[in-house]
């Protein structure tokens, strides 16, 4: 990642850092994801564009800053009115926990399936609608590294 012009800090020591929200709201959250995040506290590409999210994005920001859950908020916003529909986002996202965001080109994401711990990708205008890229998050890693996902 650094070869590729990312910017990443990490933790000084390796630790628990997720919120209780967050351990709370996704059961079965992949050890190997934990333990990535309990070591990185930052890392974003070059142009600060598509970002993984770390401990620190899980605590609730100001309003200026994109929130860990920006895309479910954004979606509830525009069913404002549908509570069959805002059910519906909600349940998708408690089985989704994001991972990374991306501004570049359109709002997309990378989220763990809770499920079975597989990694998918949405994008707006829908983003609920998703695909799975990789059966796990070492595997999503690897493929970043052998550059068949570019982020």
């Amino acid at each position: 990642m650094i070869e590729n012009g990312w910017n990443i800090e990490c933790n000084e020591g390796q630790g628990e850092y997720l919120p209780e929200t967050i351990i709370k709201r996704y059961k079965n959250i992949p050890k190997q994801w934990r333990e990535f995040i309990g070591g990185i506290k930052c890392m974003m590409s070059s142009d600060d564009t598509t970002w993984f999210l770390c401990a620190e994005d899980f605590v609730t920001q100001s309003d200026e800053a994109f929130q860990w859950n920006e895309w479910e908020l954004l979606s509830l916003e525009s069913v404002e009115d549908d509570t069959k529909w805002q059910n519906e986002i909600r349940k998708f996202w408690d089985n989704h926990l994001p991972i990374v965001m991306s501004v570049k080109g359109c709002y997309s994401y990378y989220a763990i399936a809770i499920k079975d711990g597989s990694i998918v990708h949405g994008s707006e205008p829908e983003f609920e609608e998703c695909e799975i890229v990789a059966p796990s998050f070492m595997y999503f890693m690897e493929k970043i590294v052998k550059g068949e996902i570019q982020l």
